[in-house]
């Protein structure tokens, strides 16, 4: 037992040792006010992410005496750990203990004996007044892999933009299953196209790399979500995200709009047309406008294209007016604007296809005509047989002197016939 406890005394004063140089190295750290506090043996006390414990002290005597020393353990919640023997009249330890230039501890009382229910220490804790002192949680995956990353931050239109990830795998153990993610915002697309996600396995202190291009569809300034990678790490997942980023595209960005004074008109009536091409990129380009008559139309007046360089947020207007000689819903074709910058990127931009109803007021009126002559020929026809029934009822009264009696069975005859029609019918 006694050869045990000098083995451990031994190693503790060397580790004191340590912490003596420590404290020796940190005169020019700035500490915080210190906090007292009691640990009886086996007691844990938490100061500011710190967890000092009492984890034992040197053996009871009769009586106190003042060679006696503890044995603190120390964890934080960075993930540190450390071990201290403080002793105030013990040769070759310290009183005071200073770990990282983060904690200092000092015991001010350390009691032991016989006579008590447990040894005790009083303790004053102070962290450095300094945010340097604390460190940042490293996740699992950062443990694990080392990322590199690089992308272009400026291309010209028709330029791919480029993104390269370095991966390395800093570990022993294989591992089966990292996902990477790339997220584009509207305007970008991969080129060649891609689903924007790869799969990686890794063998021990393995290393992958991933390139990847787009292209932008407008000039603009886009920016990029972080790339996202999943890990699966011994049954659990972990992720990172990587840094966001800012991609400038460059190039002239033309946009044609063309617009009708209405969209219904009556035929052989007028129709004024505008259309306004406007450079929404940031770099001028010669443009030339050209568009051309719907069906059915003809120009009475103004001009329908034309040339010249158009700078960035300017715009370039033309108006004219048709004469509409067709009826029906006529389609406006698309203007069309041919454009090249100096940096010979070139394209073509249309306007989008509009409808004007043409109508024709002569064929509105002929059906309203028809109409009432419709009307009046219905009146005329039941006035005529109006006209016909009284002309019977003269003819009926007509005296046919002695044949009157065949005319008048004749009658008789019609009469029942009618009858029977009627009550078949």
């Amino acid at each position: 037992m006694k050869q045990q406890i000098f083995l451990f005394i031994g190693l503790t004063v060397l580790l004191s040792h340590l912490c003596i140089v420590a404290s020796a190295q940190s005169d020019d750290v700035e500490w915080l006010d210190a906090e007292e506090y009691t640990l009886y043996w086996g007691d844990e006390v938490n100061h500011s992410g710190y967890l000092i414990k009492a984890a034992d002290f040197s053996p009871a005597k009769p009586i106190d005496v003042e060679t006696d020393y503890v044995m603190l353990t120390i964890n934080s919640i960075y993930g540190d750990s450390w071990s201290a023997i403080l002793s105030n009249n013990t040769i070759g330890l310290s009183n005071n203990s200073v770990l990282d230039d983060r904690l200092n501890i000092t015991a001010i009382e350390i009691i032991t004996g016989n006579d008590i229910p447990a040894p005790y220490t009083v303790l004053s804790v102070a962290i450095s007044n300094s945010t340097e002192s604390i460190p940042k949680t490293v996740k699992k995956i950062d443990a694990t892999f080392e990322f590199d990353e690089q992308f272009s931050n400026e291309v010209y239109m028709g330029e791919r933009a480029y993104y390269s990830l370095y991966m390395k795998h800093m570990q022993p153990e294989p591992v089966d299953s990292v996902s990477i993610r790339a997220e584009l915002p509207d305007g970008l697309v991969f080129d060649p196209d891609s689903d924007g996600v790869w799969n990686y396995s890794f063998d021990s202190y393995g290393t992958k790399s991933l390139q990847y291009s787009v292209k932008a569809l407008r000039p603009g300034t886009y920016e990029i979500n972080g790339t996202l990678i999943d890990a699966e790490l011994n049954g659990t997942s972990y992720s990172k995200e990587m840094n966001s980023s800012t991609l400038v595209v460059h190039g002239p960005d033309i946009v044609v709009n063309k617009t009708l004074s209405t969209d219904s008109i009556n035929l052989n009536e007028n129709v004024n047309i505008s259309v306004d091409v406007v450079n929404e990129g940031d770099r001028a380009a010669y443009i030339t406008l050209s568009d051309q008559l719907p069906l059915g139309g003809k120009i009475l007046s103004g001009v329908m294209g034309g040339s010249l360089v158009l700078h960035p947020d300017k715009t370039f207007s033309v108006e004219y007016t048709v004469r509409m000689d067709k009826e029906g819903e006529i389609v406006i074709p698309s203007a069309t604007v041919k454009f090249i910058d100096s940096y010979e990127y070139s394209g073509t931009s249309y306007s989008k296809k509009t409808l004007v109803q043409v109508n024709d007021p002569d064929v509105v009126i002929a059906s309203s005509s028809g109409t009432e002559d419709i009307e009046d020929e219905t009146i005329i026809e039941e006035t005529v047989v109006s006209d016909n029934s009284s002309q019977d009822s003269v003819e009926s009264e007509v005296d046919h002197g002695k044949l009157q009696f065949l005319y008048d069975i004749l009658d008789k005859i019609t009469e029942v016939l009618k009858n029977t029609k009627d009550k078949i019918l």
